[in-house]
């Protein structure tokens, strides 16, 4: 028995016990992925959970922690659409509610399967049929009343490349663009995030161009020249976010990192891409004094991995081999003067640094 299985059981958990979502997906189609496992219990209530030693941490739905696994699990819910955007539904959790209404409220079949502790497998929405058939398949109509699916399904194409989207599942999102701007960044910016991690990053854009959802998160983006940049380099993860940056102007990717509100870190590569890329490629052929302009503007000689990380997005973007301009700035960091006053030590060293440049480097 796993480990953590056996964790789990130690716990007198209130209802009956369901794995559902990715991790079941995952495994039965066979997947060797580590996938978050997320369980849902149903005929429990929120109170007989924190009994058992669980605590709360959902503030619209009942969602707990385990308290010694320290997994989520939720209590079996339906949820019904007020408003609208992402957030505008009314959720029942009541120990009535069954695991097949609580899987009917899922994006896609093959998210909407749940395993027993006895191993059965429950598949009320031919889940199974649509793993087999590498299809991304709404549950039901309810998809169109969260506009946050259209990411999601854009970003499980980067994510399962053998897998296609159903043409009713397209016309759906297709009818689902009005509310994109409804979104809050964090959860645009968790979804894009997640598709640049996987095997197929380009499938995200590309989806969202087939269904003429570019608009207004990646408005004034290339979206698919930037899915054909990704594609030709094989470009994953930062250097997939940084693929905008070489093919944008910094007031262009400097405008869309602030609207999905990236990450300071990521930020600031793709900004220095679109800044620097160009200019660090063409470095070999400029002269001595323009080559160290141009490492001072990029902070190579900076403590840090900044610099370090910005070369290598701009040769993964480029296909151009910078190993001269690496073994350079790694050099010019080695570099020392001694006996000067350390009134006189700043200007020395860039001396030292301009003449090893003309005569090791520059053109």
């Amino acid at each position: 028995m796993d480990p953590d299985e056996q964790t789990s059981r130690e716990v007198d958990i209130p209802g009956t016990v369901y794995l559902v979502g990715g991790a079941v997906r995952d495994k039965l189609r066979n997947a060797d992925v580590d996938t978050d496992r997320d369980w849902v219990v149903v005929g429990a209530t929120a109170e007989e959970m924190q009994a058992a030693g669980f605590t709360q941490v959902g503030a619209h739905f009942p969602v707990f922690l385990h308290p010694v696994s320290n997994e989520e699990y939720a209590l079996a819910r339906t949820e019904r659409k007020l408003g609208k955007g992402h957030k505008g539904f009314a959720t029942d959790s009541n120990p009535n509610v069954t695991i097949e209404e609580d899987l009917q409220r899922r994006d896609l079949t093959i998210n909407a399967v749940a395993i027993g502790n006895d191993d059965r497998v429950v598949d009320p929405w031919g889940g199974l049929a649509d793993i087999d058939a590498k299809l991304l398949r709404h549950v039901s109509d309810a998809f169109v009343e969260d506009p946050l699916r259209i990411f999601r399904v854009a970003r499980f194409t980067a994510l399962l490349p053998d897998f296609e989207v159903a043409k009713e599942t397209l016309e759906l999102m297709a009818q689902m663009r009005g509310e994109l701007s409804t979104l809050p960044a964090e959860r645009v910016w968790v979804e894009f995030a997640k598709a640049m991690r996987g095997p197929t990053p380009y499938r995200f854009f590309e989806t969202l161009n087939d269904v003429g959802a570019v608009d207004p998160w990646f408005s004034d983006i290339a979206t698919l020249s930037v899915a054909g940049l990704i594609r030709e380099q094989q470009l994953c993860h930062a250097n997939a976010v940084a693929a905008m940056g070489w093919l944008h102007d910094e007031e262009t990717v400097t405008k869309f990192c602030r609207r999905l509100k990236v990450p300071g870190k990521l930020f600031r590569l793709v900004r220095s891409v679109a800044r620097h890329g160009q200019a660090l490629c063409e470095l070999q052929e400029m002269k001595t004094t323009e080559v160290m302009r141009v490492l001072q503007l990029s902070h190579a000689l900076r403590p840090g991995d900044a610099f370090a990380r910005l070369v290598d997005a701009v040769e993964a973007c480029s296909s151009t081999d910078l190993s001269a301009v690496r073994d350079l700035v790694q050099q010019l960091k080695q570099l020392r003067v001694e006996n000067v006053s350390p009134e006189q030590y700043g200007r020395e060293l860039q001396l030292s640094r301009l003449n090893f440049i003309e005569s090791r480097f520059a053109r």
